[in-house]
């Protein structure tokens, strides 16, 4: 991006284990971000790399087992549950399921009100006064707000629950594959809103999703992440044009191309299986299924190397 935003969010050294038994699950490990202002910034990987996870961690539904968070140089992670909740209503979610995410019991208005119920915002006029203000933004006729989850389409349950994010005026907010569980034809729609909404409204989204086409229409940068640990970042265009790590190289060549003219007849496929997270590889993580690792890879974790738009941890850059 042509100047430097200030950083909304900064996380530091982040580790989240999960006990499985005898065994422990690295979900995410020794992760550094640093979201700025006004941007989207994407998080991207294979199932179960561990960006949902990540975005939770952030999100401050998970307290991490090491590591540090700051949102506008406050350090949540030093906070207790009620000097948090003070900051919650600046952090909001879109979840992926547009299905479960929503209260079945609940009328569309009170599905919307009730953040501003839970923090006392405003009396019983102003709140139904709120929630046709953001009916009307994300494109629900208003007259369909007593109405139940289960009477609306797909994609309009997930523009209710952008309405139910935006009720608190969030700074951030984390849509964790917001377009995933919609139909191919709705999905556009549903992203063209979300950007629409962070340049009317100034809004930052950390975005996480394995669709790289829609990674790359939305972002300004990009996080790569692989068995809990990230590998490469930065300018979304700089990665797209020229990654360096090979792990995004790969994720790359697989993503589909729709005009048979532009299609390559040979491409370059990640072989192999994901290593468990409850046993990571030693030095990088990938060079189980790397074709140009060599030995250093198997003993030395790879450190971060700066190149004009992005970072990269790898040994053998391409």
């Amino acid at each position: 991006m042509a100047k430097e935003q200030e950083i909304l969010l900064k996380g530091q050294g982040l580790v989240k284990e999960f006990k499985a038994g005898k065994q422990v699950v690295h979900a995410v490990s020794d992760v550094d971000i640093e979201i700025r202002k006004g941007e989207t910034l994407s998080l991207v990987g294979e199932s179960g790399c561990g960006k949902s996870t990540l975005g939770r961690l952030l999100l401050g539904l998970l307290p991490p087992t090491a590591g540090k968070i700051w949102f506008e140089g406050q350090e949540l992670t030093a906070m207790n549950r009620k000097e948090f909740q003070k900051i919650r209503r600046d952090i909001q979610c879109i979840f992926q399921d547009p299905y479960s995410s929503l209260d079945p019991r609940l009328s569309v208005a009170n599905s919307i009100a009730e953040p501003l119920v839970i923090n006392k915002i405003g009396t019983k006029e102003s709140r139904q006064k709120r929630v046709e203000e953001l009916l009307k933004i994300v494109g629900i006729p208003i007259e369909y707000k007593n109405r139940f989850p289960h009477q609306f389409s797909g994609g309009q349950r997930q523009r209710i629950g952008i309405a139910r994010a935006l009720a608190l005026n969030p700074k951030l907010i984390v849509c964790d594959e917001p377009i995933s569980a919609l139909d191919v034809s709705i999905q556009a729609q549903v992203l063209n809103l979300l950007m629409d909404l962070q340049q009317e409204m100034g809004l930052t989204y950390l975005f996480i999703s394995h669709d790289l086409n829609v990674v790359r229409c939305i972002s300004d940068r990009i996080y790569i992440m692989y068995l809990g640990s990230v590998c490469e970042y930065g300018e979304a265009e700089a990665i797209f044009e020229h990654p360096r790590h090979p792990y995004t190289h790969f994720l790359l060549s697989a993503v589909p191309v729709v005009d048979p003219d532009d299609r390559i007849e040979n491409k370059d496929i990640i072989a192999g299986e994901i290593p468990s997270p409850m046993n990571p590889p030693t030095g990088c993580k990938f060079h189980t299924r790397c074709p140009y690792a060599t030995d250093i890879c198997k003993t030395e974790t790879p450190v971060f190397q700066m190149e004009e738009g992005r970072c990269f941890a790898c040994h053998h850059p391409l």
